[in-house]
């Protein structure tokens, strides 16, 4: 929902550089964001370490994130609809919490599930089966909204449709032929577009 993307990815290239690595956005993208195994396939040792030192490149940027465009308004539809709102995210709960508290979303989220919450992470559906139940929702009610391959493939796991919201500021960090290619439900550029999904 924030705009973290360019934070985690300049996080990611910032510390790796201290280990003498040159990761690029494709590197990121497909072996290293969104994965708390990813440092060691790329020849870190000490995991601990390197995310101690990415959390401190990213965690008060991200704090700092700004909503982007239209998701408030359609959170706010959401709720005006009486749905429920499930955030499901791989990065620890410390990462994303102010965040929400910051853009105001405290009380619009009914169900906030983070790394610390599950046995494995996306795209692993744990995490979306869990939070299906604490919501009382039926999975063909639901529709997973994600920005990368592990949230489509939770989804698809779990037996739900899915969002893949892929703006044209994020052709940079994703490959546009790889990500049209997951095989997501819908494909967005912009939140505003999930109004005619979510009402149809």
């Amino acid at each position: 929902m924030a705009d973290t993307l360019p934070i985690l990815f300049e996080g990611y290239k910032n510390v790796f550089a201290k280990y003498g690595i040159k990761a690029t956005n494709e590197i990121i993208a497909k072996k290293a964001i969104g994965d708390w195994g990813g440092p060691r396939r790329l020849g870190i040792v000490d995991e601990e370490k390197f995310f101690g030192e990415l959390e401190k490149e990213v965690l008060e940027k991200l704090h700092k994130a700004k909503l982007n465009p239209n998701v408030m308004e359609i959170l706010r539809m959401i709720k005006e609809k009486e749905g429920r709102i499930g955030i499901v995210s791989a990065s620890k709960k410390r990462w994303v919490k102010k965040s929400l508290r910051n853009n105001g979303l405290r009380d619009l989220i009914d169900v906030f599930l983070a790394k610390e919450d599950v046995e494995q992470i996306k795209p692993n559906p744990e995490g979306i089966f869990k939070a299906l139940s604490l919501m009382g929702g039926a999975k063909k009610e639901a529709v997973m909204i994600g920005d990368n391959e592990k949230d489509v493939a939770a989804a698809k796991a779990a037996g739900i449709d899915s969002v893949l919201y892929f703006p044209k500021k994020y052709h940079g960090y994703y490959d546009e032929k790889y990500q049209k290619s997951l095989g997501a439900t819908w494909v967005i550029e912009d939140f505003c577009d999930l109004e005619k999904i979510l009402l149809s």
